[in-house]
């Protein structure tokens, strides 16, 4: 099967690929099928030189993304392959060439998230890739809400035009030094806004009368039977930690998505992050899987393996 650079006459039959190994349908189609095109089209990602397609017989049968994030010397894969050729010579050299790119544009590292039992990992061992962190994916199907109170001396408001720049600064405060973030800019949060998948009413800040303490960004995606919402971040600024306010916004972020009638809410935390697994806990999230992060230094990367 032959592997070629991504080109846009390509897109539907990629698309086409991606909306059946997710098994889309219903309302959840759309969404999926535009979220993934303008993932595609990102500032900066330019997919002609960072996406690779598995092929045969015309048809799209797997995928190789490289995101590149200069400022953390980082690139992150995102790899699907079709189960029939899982452990292949062509799955590995769809692999080799998204490796080889990202030791060529100059990253020091690269890293690949797969679910904790899937059979590429055996393949990513082979390729120098070793095992670094862990992430829990967690889950919230119940009808009624927490009953959280509210931090006192706190108001949650939801995003308002104008609030990019906040946003960015807020994002990046809470998160900065967080192993695997890389900083954003401003024009980054304005596109990602902008995207089928997030809404701004879902975009909530907790304030601390003319101070920002957090905020909580939700998102949806496609999922069989229907929607799924997300807690895609949730942070709180050094100077406001350790004060117990996390609720508050995890809170005002589960009642936004449950307003927009989704089948359920997951999330996924680093599972060394005691702290943030007992407060998802507290208010009924329950683990449901583990996700497994690979990472790869490049200057130890055998082009001939």
């Amino acid at each position: 099967m032959p592997i070629s650079n991504f080109f846009h006459d390509r897109l539907t039959a990629l698309l086409d690929y991606v909306e059946s190994r997710n098994h889309w349908n219903g309302p959840g189609r759309e969404l999926g099928r535009q979220t993934f095109q303008q993932n595609l089209a990102q500032p900066g990602f330019d997919p002609e030189n960072n996406c690779w397609l598995l092929e045969d017989g015309g048809k799209v049968k797997g995928f190789c993304l490289v995101n590149r994030e200069p400022p953390i010397n980082r690139a992150v894969l995102q790899m699907d392959v079709d189960p029939s050729s899982a452990g292949s010579t062509e799955e590995k050299e769809l692999l080799r060439l998204a490796v080889d790119s990202c030791s060529r544009w100059g990253a020091q590292v690269a890293h690949i998230c797969q679910s904790a039992d899937s059979p590429r990992n055996a393949l990513l061992g082979s390729l120098g890739f070793s095992h670094v962190r862990t992430y829990t994916v967690m889950d919230w199907q119940g009808e009624t809400l927490p009953d959280v109170p509210a931090a006192q001396g706190f108001q949650v408001t939801p995003f308002s035009e104008g609030d990019h720049a906040l946003l960015t600064q807020v994002q990046n405060d809470a998160f900065g030094g967080s192993w695997g973030f890389c900083p954003n800019t401003v024009d980054q949060i304005k596109y990602r806004i902008a995207m089928a998948d997030t809404s701004t009413g879902g975009i909530l800040f907790l304030r601390n009368g003319e101070k920002t303490a957090g905020h909580c960004w939700t998102c949806i995606s496609p999922i069989p039977a229907g929607i799924r919402g997300a807690i895609g971040m949730i942070g709180v600024v050094p100077e406001y930690r350790g004060q117990g306010i996390s609720s508050s916004i995890l809170s005002a972020g589960m009642r936004y998505l449950k307003s927009i009638d989704v089948q359920e809410i997951g999330l996924e935390v680093d599972s060394s992050n005691t702290p943030a697994i007992r407060l998802y806990t507290s208010v009924g999230f329950r683990k449901v899987a583990d996700l497994h992060w690979f990472e790869l230094e490049l200057s130890r990367f055998d082009n001939s393996r």
